[in-house]
């Protein structure tokens, strides 16, 4: 099925759908889930780093297989990622087919197969300065922490910085983010990244969250995705939402659906699936307190863990 631009009442009801969170004991491998999941999915949303690829977005050839074999079945795969929709291209042009959808920025765009945005969502400026000025007691007390801002795909930042991994596009150093502000870019998401964090054990995220909270940055979620790096994304946007979107659209049921991925930002899509009798998969690479949320583990991302599951369920 072929989804239209969404209109402002359609997105409007994607912000309100809030879905309770619920924790679940999960069970530690593939083998031991209902015979009831076998031959009974329809299609599969697959988180991105730490699933598909390990790093430098490379994605082995049994995962890009395991792929393959999903659109040759015709059971749609969906990316889910915090990533801006620009970044998943370097793992998307390694498929032989374009991913059916792409949930970017965390649930705040959807992107179909022909790289044409369905509904987007951007930051407001009032919002993006009340983080920028929190955030200078962050970097008053940590010159190793950066905020990084994303305007239409491109990070900048007021500090000079780069990523320590491949990324799609580099970071952009500016004066002032009201610069971009002027010109009427789209704020996509923030994030602050902190440099070397494995090596600075004294550093601790939780009080930068703590923080955050404390601060009362309006209408503003903080969604940690990895011990160095917190994003930043407007409160109702959030990957559960858009699934729940994209799954009445295509009118699947959510039992039919399954989820894998490996980090805290992916519990919520975790919670969701399994609050609907879906599956909810975890990699190996998760922290324990991530698979506490699934249904079940396969096995890390260095092992084919979603090719294993894949191979297994279908």
């Amino acid at each position: 099925m072929k989804i239209s631009k969404v209109s402002n009442y359609q997105l409007n009801s994607i912000k309100c759908n809030t879905q309770k969170k619920v924790s679940f004991a999960g069970v530690k491998n593939l083998n031991s889930l209902e015979k009831t999941f076998k031959n009974n999915l329809k299609i599969v949303f697959a988180d991105i780093d730490g699933t598909l690829s390990a790093s430098d977005d490379f994605v082995t050839k049994k995962t890009l297989a395991a792929i393959e074999y999903l659109h040759e079945k015709n059971i749609p795969i969906v990316l889910t990622t915090a990533r801006c929709y620009g970044d998943t291209l370097p793992i998307i042009n390694q498929f032989s087919h374009s991913p059916n959808y792409t949930i970017a920025l965390q649930g705040g765009e959807l992107v179909n197969k022909n790289s044409e945005s369905i509904f987007t969502n951007s930051i407001s400026k009032k919002v993006a300065k009340s983080l920028a000025k929190w955030f200078k007691s962050v970097r008053a007390n940590d010159r190793n922490s950066h905020l990084i801002m994303y305007f239409d795909d491109q990070p900048y930042s007021v500090s000079k910085f780069q990523f320590p991994w491949k990324s799609n596009a580099l970071v952009e150093r500016v004066k002032s983010f009201d610069e971009l502000f002027a010109q009427n870019k789209r704020l996509q998401k923030a994030a602050i990244f902190k440099l070397d964090a494995a090596s600075h054990p004294e550093y601790r995220q939780l009080d930068v969250i703590d923080s955050f909270e404390s601060a009362h940055v309006p209408d503003l979620a903080l969604k940690p995705s990895s011990s160095s790096m917190l994003e930043f994304q407007n409160k109702w946007v959030t990957k559960d939402k858009a699934i729940d979107f994209l799954l009445k659209v295509l009118k699947i049921d959510p039992k039919n659906a399954m989820v894998i991925g490996d980090s805290a930002n992916d519990i919520e899509m975790f919670d969701f699936i399994r609050s609907k009798n879906g599956l909810a998969l975890a990699m190996g690479n998760a922290k324990d307190f991530v698979k506490s949320h699934a249904n079940a583990t396969v096995s890390d991302v260095e092992s084919d863990g979603f090719a294993e599951a894949v191979s297994y369920l279908f």
